[in-house]
């Protein structure tokens, strides 16, 4: 009975020593998993966290290197408490970019290397190439930062900085002047305008291709290929066709339309084939676009009337006021939404090399004055007029059929002055050089059947006056092809007309680069028969105002408009250019900028 008891006694003893054991055991594999696993979590969070710092450190290093580059600092340091466990060097061989450029005077190509700062932890990899900051690891590139780069009207200008060192670098680092004056990246003479009847091929070379690639297909409609991991292949749209004419009015751009800018919106449509815009020619054929909505805008909508379209309303973003504005919008055929429309390319290449073609045409005479005996003066031949060329008061200067008129200076018709292109027997080139104004009561008028190409190489003004009952016009004949390229800006003000003879709004075109374009109809309403074809510029209207054709802008703004849109259904099959492929870049501008790179 004893001996039982003791015997028990010990085995219980023996349990409690191997149930200690255990739970120890247990409390030691919880505990040292538990280190493992937290171990783990915290390295991932310190990498993350250096990431991330890092990131921040290599956009300081593209703002001073740009700084050094570009000649405001001859060095810049930067501190960049890279941590444990990376590695961050210098590395001038890393990644190259060649430009290929075919011109008409041969094909040009010129390859540069890239060279990179480059931050490497595990698969992570941050590096600042080419004036811009990527980074890359398993999942792929992308940029963390753009390079500089502009592309405005028909010029793309790219300054690379190129980075010159090699090795380690340690948390302190400065960045100085390599001494080496910028080179652009040509061998052509004509390094200014290398892409006229051309093609532009970009291939890059890099860890980073692949951003490179998005980054590029971001700034320009360019084509762009992956040949392999490391290489992207990028095609420039050097030419375009332009699409055709199927709206009253579209607002090409993004930005959402204020309608608190609005009066009131009327659109139809008149097919100038059938006759000239009236009760018996009217149609519900209107198409008013815009890419982005109707937003109320600054002010509300309290001012807004109504928006008549007796057509279609088509917006690229399901942006459209409920309440009192639908009840506003009288709409007879289709309003759509979240619309996808392909995006027009640009004219001012097109403008540029029309403006340097006519530069460099000979001419028969030179001369500073005209002499306007009787009141008129009459140019026959291929003339080049010296300095500024004035039509005054009361006199009128006729351009004859077949001649060439370059001026190289500003044109101002001067109120009651006169300017007429006739065309009876050939057309008619003009290039001023500079700026066109007509005021007051002055006219500009083509006539005689055939075609005036006229080349503005500044901005347009037409402004009448108020107090007359004539007004500043630009007008063509029904028979009379006028078609107008303004590199700068238009400003029609003070009840101007621009007008195509009986409606036929195919016989006048207005184009213009990227500058804006302002129609200001609170001091009379202005007039405006043709196509306005400006898809770069941002177009405000103000007061009131009467189109009839079809005019196309990046962006609108009303400002207390009034608006009577008449689209010409004669216009669906014309394009703008009649068609033709033109230039959409006409200036490639790429140089590099270096900068050395290495340790304190």
């Amino acid at each position: 009975m004893n001996g039982g008891e003791r015997g028990a006694t010990a085995e219980r003893a023996q349990s409690e020593v191997l149930g200690t054991v255990l739970l120890l055991g247990l409390t030691v594999a919880v505990v040292g998993t538990t280190v493992a696993l937290g171990a783990t979590a915290l390295d991932d969070s310190q990498r993350t966290a250096d990431i991330q710092r890092v990131e921040g450190a290599m956009t300081q290093v593209d703002s001073k290197a740009s700084l050094v580059a570009h000649g405001g600092s001859p060095s810049q340091r930067v501190q960049m408490d890279v941590g444990q466990g990376a590695d961050f060097r210098v590395d001038e061989g890393a990644g190259t970019m060649r430009i290929e450029v075919e011109t008409e005077n041969g094909t040009y190509t010129n390859e540069t290397t890239l060279g990179a700062i480059i931050y490497e932890r595990g698969e992570d990899e941050i590096a600042y190439q080419g004036g811009g900051v990527w980074r890359a690891n398993a999942d792929g590139a992308r940029m963390v930062s753009p390079p500089e780069f502009h592309y405005r009207g028909d010029t793309l200008t790219l300054p690379l900085v190129t980075v010159a060192g090699e090795g380690d670098l340690s948390d302190s680092v400065t960045i100085s002047e390599s001494g080496e004056r910028p080179e652009g990246l040509f061998g052509s003479e004509n390094v200014s305008n290398p892409l006229l009847g051309g093609n532009v091929t970009i291939t890059v070379e890099s860890e980073y291709a692949e951003a490179w690639g998005r980054f590029f297909e971001s700034r320009t409609e360019a084509n762009v290929t992956q040949l392999s991991t490391d290489v992207v292949e990028v095609k420039l749209q050097t030419e375009t066709v332009h699409p055709t004419l199927t709206t009253s009015a579209s607002a090409v751009g993004g930005a959402d339309i204020a309608a608190g800018g609005l009066r009131r919106l009327e659109a139809d449509s008149y097919d100038s084939r059938s006759g000239v815009y009236g009760p018996d020619t009217v149609d519900d054929n209107a198409i008013f676009r815009t890419n982005g909505g109707f937003g109320k805008g600054e002010g509300g909508i309290g001012k807004l009337e109504e928006i008549r379209i007796r057509g279609d309303l088509l917006m690229g973003a399901d942006d459209f006021p409920s309440g009192q504005f639908e009840k506003k919008v009288n709409v007879s055929g289709e309003t759509r939404t979240n619309v996808d429309f392909v995006s027009l390319s640009p004219v001012s290449g097109a403008i540029r090399q029309q403006i340097d073609e006519m530069r460099d045409r000979d001419t028969e005479r030179e001369t500073d004055a005209f002499a306007f005996d009787g009141g008129t003066e009459r140019v026959t031949e291929d003339t080049e007029f010296t300095g500024d060329l004035v039509v005054p008061d009361g006199n009128t200067l006729t351009v004859e059929s077949g001649a060439t008129l370059k001026i190289d200076g500003n044109l101002d018709v001067a109120d009651g002055g006169s300017l007429v292109f006739d065309t009876h027997g050939g057309d008619i080139d003009v290039l001023v050089d500079r700026e066109m104004v007509v005021n007051g009561t002055s006219t500009v008028r083509a006539k005689g059947g055939d075609r005036v190409n006229l080349h503005v190489n500044g901005p347009i003004t037409v402004r009448g006056d108020e107090t007359e009952s004539e007004t500043a016009s630009i007008t063509t004949a029904e028979d009379t092809q006028l078609e107008i390229f303004a590199f700068g800006g238009v400003t029609l003000d003070e009840g101007a007309a621009v007008t195509a003879d009986d409606d036929r709004t195919e016989k006048l075109w207005l184009y213009a680069g990227d500058e804006p374009v302002d129609i200001n109809g609170d001091d009379g309403r202005i007039h405006f028969t043709g196509v306005l074809y400006v898809p770069e510029s941002k177009m405000t209207l103000d007061g009131s105002m009467t189109f009839k054709g079809s005019f196309t802008a990046d962006k609108f703004e009303f400002n207390e408009a009034r608006l009577m849109l008449h689209y010409d259904e004669a216009l669906r099959d014309n394009q703008p250019f009649d068609g033709r492929s033109v230039p959409v870049v006409s200036h490639l501008h790429v140089s590099t900028h270096s900068v050395v790179v290495e340790s304190d």
